[in-house]
């Protein structure tokens, strides 16, 4: 299997001059988790967009729900152009007209940085430090919202970039990760540990949103990294599902999900086609070794299998949507943290949200089996 990549001789991008204007540190290392908080509470744009400061939980099924009615105002540059145009000239990250970067490493071409997000669903409780959450029944989420961008070279992502640059724009993921669980005791409350791993802090939630039907505002690639003192739902039912069965679901799925569903092997990791997929092209990479929840934890090899595994699965994705006559539009999931093993979901926003789904009966225009052969005879051209 050979890697292919179109070369762009003139690139859009932030340039290293650029950057130098915006950039706060060259690693999050320099900054303590207290400090990274005040750091968002003194930036003056974040004020401008700051979340209403409160959430509720559907008591049907626990969906949390976070407010911020700001972020009505963020700047987009989809819909996504023509076939064969050029994205948007004018970007702002290219242009450096982004808040402050906390964190840059240098790829192949160009480099990957995080920065914080100007429209944040989440923000520093203003009084500082605490030592628990607020009283019980009150809905007052807090925590932080920061942005990583897959590569300073606009039209690069992980879909296009080679391996080593793919395993340090992952690394940094990791880094920051590991950072805000483990070092927050001043700022967050303690969290469920398993497996007999130390207990962690908050919850880091990493995903990427491509394409403006599934929430994207900016086609230059990225992900987003909320730290927050908010269980996710999905978290809480991984959470629920290992107490309940007694193994991990990552665990359960590389038992029982059938072979024919398998789209490829990466030695520490798989690509497959759950058995039970709700809307075509689906897939979840799994990691073979469940002991392990975080991406900081990931071995050298293991790194490089996940970020192979975001490589097929979003080419897949980019190849077949066009085909099937969609606007390409996807999101990444990141399932860490306990109850979970760790594995990434890629969900194309392939089908829409009828009534019956509303209610909790999901109907799918596709079938497992043919899904899966269709992917693997996609990737067998890369």
């Amino acid at each position: 299997m050979s890697e292919q990549f179109e070369v762009d001789p003139n690139p859009q991008q932030l340039s290293r001059e650029a950057l130098n204007k915006i950039l706060q540190a060259e690693s999050i290392d320099q900054f303590s988790v207290p400090e990274l908080f005040d750091l968002f509470r003194q930036d003056p744009e974040l004020v401008k967009f700051q979340p209403d400061a409160m959430y509720q939980v559907d008591p049907r099924d626990g969906v949390v729900v976070l407010y911020n009615s700001a972020r009505a105002r963020r700047p987009h540059d989809y819909p996504e152009p023509p076939a064969g145009a050029k994205t948007a000239t004018s970007c702002p990250i290219c242009e450096g007209k982004t808040t402050g970067v906390i964190d840059v490493a240098d790829l192949s071409e160009g480099f990957t940085f995080i920065n914080k997000n100007l429209f944040p669903v989440l923000y520093p409780l203003v009084d500082g430090p605490v030592d628990q959450v607020a009283a019980a029944g009150d809905r007052l989420p807090y925590g932080l919202h920061f942005l990583q961008w897959t590569s300073s070279l606009h039209e690069r992502d992980w879909h296009n970039m080679p391996l080593a640059d793919r395993v340090v724009a992952m690394q940094r993921l990791a880094a920051l990760e590991q950072k805000l669980l483990h070092e927050s005791a001043a700022v967050m409350p303690p969290t469920l540990s398993a497996n007999g791993a130390p207990a962690t802090r908050g919850f880091v939630s990493i995903f990427k949103n491509y394409g403006l039907m599934v929430g994207g505002s900016l086609s230059h690639g990225h992900q987003q990294i909320c730290y927050s003192n908010v269980m996710p739902r999905q978290i809480q039912n991984n959470w629920r599902f290992g107490q309940q069965r007694g193994e991990l679901f990552a665990s359960y799925m590389l038992r029982e999900n059938p072979r024919e569903l398998l789209v490829r092997d990466y030695g520490e990791a798989v690509l497959m086609v759950p058995y039970f997929m709700k809307r075509p092209y689906n897939t979840m990479l799994l990691l073979k070794d469940t002991t392990k929840q975080y991406l900081h934890q990931l071995s050298a090899a293991e790194m490089e299998a996940v970020t192979t595994g975001w490589q097929d699965a979003t080419r897949a994705i980019l190849t077949i949507m066009p085909k099937i006559g969609r606007a390409t539009a996807y999101n990444v999931i990141t399932f860490n943290g306990p109850g979970a093993g760790l594995y990434f979901e890629f969900l194309p926003y392939t089908q829409e949200i009828g009534g019956l789904e509303q209610l909790g009966l999901w109907i799918c225009q596709g079938n497992p089996q043919s899904v899966a052969k269709q992917l693997q005879d996609t990737l067998a051209d890369f």
